[in-house]
């Protein structure tokens, strides 16, 4: 994320970094989220705990702005100069 704020301050082109910076961040708030209800167990699910909501935040995250699957694509057409569109 510091490399794509870089890059908007320098004006340069961002858009690849700022697709890899999601994909990197929303994959892995999801499996840390998922980690956390392992560790809650049952208790993970009922909303005494907030572990539920992170993970229903996280999960949310992968989807808006553009799906992880999407951002792969996008990713991959940039790296390759292959479309799979």
């Amino acid at each position: 994320m510091w490399r794509v704020a870089d890059l908007i301050d320098r004006g340069e082109p961002f858009a690849t970094e700022a697709s890899m910076a999601k994909l990197f961040a929303s994959e892995a708030a999801v499996r840390a989220a998922n980690d956390a209800i392992q560790v809650f167990g049952g208790y993970g699910y009922i909303d005494e705990y907030p572990v539920g909501k992170y993970l229903r935040d996280a999960r949310v995250a992968t989807l808006y702005e553009g799906t992880s699957q999407i951002q792969q694509l996008l990713i991959g057409r940039a790296l390759t100069g292959v479309n799979a569109f």
